[in-house]
């Protein structure tokens, strides 16, 4: 197991750590026969158990919190989480530090800028990849996969930072690399909503393919607004 946490699943490399534990968990789950409800085994067990560190399950763990697939509940273990019973944003993990709210507020303000510095950056293999991101986005999605649909997310929205050029905005993503995650993946509790998410993916690469950045900027402050919405948080002004 630790081999595959390594090199990836599937024969796919460069895949996050939350994402290749968070399925790695999900196997245990399913091959041990556990439910909804039913409490599954501790990190320390897991850690053993996957050949993975501690630090390693934990982010695998918050990803299956922040996804509505499991539940921690201090003092007591971690549990399945029953269907449809959590909504976006309820397992919010940064609540004594800042809101969802704003985290959106602040990745409305940033990531558009990062955006218009990345785009005369985008090689056509960039965009193939944010197409190929969008269109993955979709398929797990249509799937029920929250795991592999949060993973694409993240690496579509990370490769805007990454071919931005500006260390500060890449310096800022790194130290709220968790929030802003938590805040891309808090939607995914609704799964039948992720294909709104791909479908503003894609018109975002549709601008950034015909050079039309201030359109695409634009179309990245709607898809973020419209991701606030799906957690019942509006970004206009109070």
């Amino acid at each position: 197991m630790s081999n595959e946490l390594n090199n990836g699943s599937n024969g796919r490399t460069n895949r996050s750590v939350p994402a290749r534990v968070a399925e790695a968990i999900q196997r245990v789950i399913a091959e041990d026969g556990l439910k909804p409800g039913d409490q599954i085994p501790s990190q320390r067990v897991l850690a053993t158990t996957l050949g993975a560190s501690r630090s390693s399950v934990r982010e695998g763990i918050s990803m299956l919190e922040t996804l509505g697939i499991v539940r921690v509940e201090v003092g007591r273990g971690i549990f399945i989480a029953v269907p449809d019973k959590s909504t976006p944003g309820e397992n919010w993990r940064f609540p004594h530090s800042y809101s969802l709210r704003e985290v959106y507020q602040f990745r409305k303000a940033v990531e558009p800028a990062a955006l218009a510095l990345a785009a005369p950056h985008f090689r056509q293999t960039d965009l193939a990849a944010m197409r190929a991101y969008a269109l993955a986005l979709g398929t797990a999605g249509n799937a029920g996969n929250a795991v592999s649909a949060a993973e694409q997310d993240s690496l579509f929205h990370d490769l805007i930072y990454a071919r931005c050029g500006n260390r500060i905005f890449q310096a800022l993503q790194a130290q709220m690399r968790g929030a802003i995650q938590g805040s891309q993946w808090a939607p995914m509790v609704i799964i039948e909503k992720v294909k709104d998410t791909a479908r503003e993916h894609l018109l975002i690469v549709d601008a950034l393919e015909k050079r039309d950045v201030r359109t695409a900027c634009a179309a990245l402050e709607d898809h973020i607004d419209a991701a606030a919405k799906r957690c019942n948080i509006t970004l206009a002004p109070e």
